[in-house]
């Protein structure tokens, strides 16, 4: 039985509480009470997400935002306020349409969240300070590079050699309210449409950061776990792409940047996964002893793949 207090949201206890599988970092469960309302209750994991305040500000902002239309907002609590003083948060339970979605409605749907995020100016936390940044990546690299394996020098080299270009480039980047996780699997289809979950990354970032996440989790080829490598799928990138600017139009006169932020942010990602390997595999869970180096190589050829996909100058 979890430790959150339902008079706090204004309802008795559960007839049933089940636990809600499939998330990495917080703990979810379905709660279903006698009147027949069913309730999505999650604890933050405090962990991972150490400014809890942050995050009740933010989402407090987005209820009062544009973009809060198209996301699954918390329920108050009687005082008020959304989490309570262990973690502790409810929201309403989407039941999904069992139907797919196209590259191009999801790239639409995040161009539309992005827009409405960033059509009024709010005092927007940041609760992952440096979350997608280049430099700050580069930095933990150089603190370790002397500790790559010499079997794993040519994949060293080629993320080194990467660097200028994406530091450079995030030096241009432009500031905005992003989500910072967005994919498929963070919005959800019910009968009101889509809407974005899991928004305890929302924060002030770069813009193109939430094009990037969802161009590497649905255009790439391969998981980041497979040995076989990885490459891009030029159709969806397009999809994704026209559907994004239908959905903020503005955008397009950032095209150039933009189009970039899919290889920029799998770089980043490659140099987390070989950092990590680098000291002995202490952050990211692994398999077997060369699997942060698997991931990182997949990465690299991930961002050779999109490289080629996109028009850009530094």
């Amino acid at each position: 039985m979890t430790s959150i207090n339902w008079s706090e949201w204004g309802r008795p206890a559960p007839i049933s509480l089940t636990p809600v599988t499939g998330g990495l970092i917080n703990e979810s469960y379905r709660a279903e009470f006698g009147s027949g309302e069913v309730l999505f209750a999650q604890r933050v994991n405090r962990s991972v997400f150490r400014d809890l305040d942050a995050i009740e500000q933010n989402l407090i902002l987005l209820r009062a935002s544009p973009a809060s239309v198209l996301a699954v907002n918390p329920v108050s609590r009687l005082d008020g306020s959304i989490h309570d003083a262990e973690g502790w948060r409810v929201q309403p339970w989407i039941h999904e349409a069992a139907q797919q979605a196209s590259a191009y409605a999801c790239g639409q749907f995040w161009g539309k969240f992005n827009r409405l995020l960033n059509e009024r100016a709010a005092p927007w936390k940041t609760v992952l300070p440096d979350f997608h940044s280049a430099a700050l990546r580069w930095e933990q690299w150089t603190s370790v590079r002397q500790l790559v394996p010499h079997e794993y020098s040519e994949l060293k080299s080629e993320l080194e050699d990467l660097a200028p270009m994406f530091l450079t480039l995030e030096l241009k980047l432009i500031p905005a309210v992003q989500h910072h996780d967005a994919k498929r699997t963070n919005m959800l289809l019910s009968t009101q449409g889509f809407r974005a979950i899991d928004l305890d990354t929302l924060q002030p970032g770069y813009l193109g950061s939430d094009f990037a996440d969802l161009v590497r989790s649905m255009a790439a080829r391969r998981t980041e776990d497979d040995p076989k490598g990885n490459s891009a799928e030029p159709e969806i990138v397009r999809e994704l792409w026209d559907g994004y600017i239908n959905g903020w139009p503005d955008a397009a006169t950032h095209e150039g940047t933009m189009l970039r932020m899919p290889a920029y942010l799998s770089w980043v990602q490659a140099l987390r996964f070989a950092a990590d390997a680098a000291l002995g595999s202490t952050y990211y869970r692994i398999d077997y002893p060369e699997h942060n180096w698997v991931r990182a190589q997949n990465q690299l050829e991930l961002v050779r793949s999109l490289l080629k996909l996109t028009r850009f100058t530094v």
